[in-house]
């Protein structure tokens, strides 16, 4: 049996969801409660590696590859959460993926309205965050 894998909070994430639940207790509730679901459910775990895993609503969530990262070496992923009846929460949950250790990080939970912009402050603490970490680029 090989290493299982695991769910990690950043500390960075864990200041987001504190900033969000300030402002919007709400979602806060609803991203924090999914990520302690996945801390505990390998179903979960499993899908966050399958890009577009959700998109027709057949789970409560959708996962995603952060296409302009993933394509020169990031191995970093989105998640947004979904809201009946057709609409998603405004917060995503970005995570990277080390697949040596088999491990996941929760980099951050994001207001959606950064746009993924490359020069973007979150997207700067996120690729930081990455570095930090020792993921390494493929």
């Amino acid at each position: 049996m090989g290493i299982v894998p695991t769910l990690t909070i950043h500390p960075d994430a864990v200041r987001d969801l504190k900033l969000l639940m300030a402002s919007d207790r709400s979602a806060a509730g609803k991203v924090a409660a999914l990520l302690q679901q996945a801390k505990h459910d390998p179903k979960i775990i499993d899908s966050l590696l399958d890009h577009d895993f959700g998109a027709d609503h057949s789970a409560i969530y959708h996962v995603s590859k952060w296409y302009e990262f993933w394509n020169v070496g990031f191995n970093i992923w989105r998640l947004k959460i979904w809201t009946e009846p057709k609409g998603s929460l405004r917060y995503r949950i970005v995570y990277a993926y080390a697949p040596k250790s088999r491990q996941y990080y929760v980099l951050a939970v994001v207001n959606r309205d950064f746009e993924y912009k490359k020069d973007h402050e979150a997207t700067i603490r996120i690729l930081k965050a990455y570095r930090d970490l020792g993921i390494t680029t493929y």
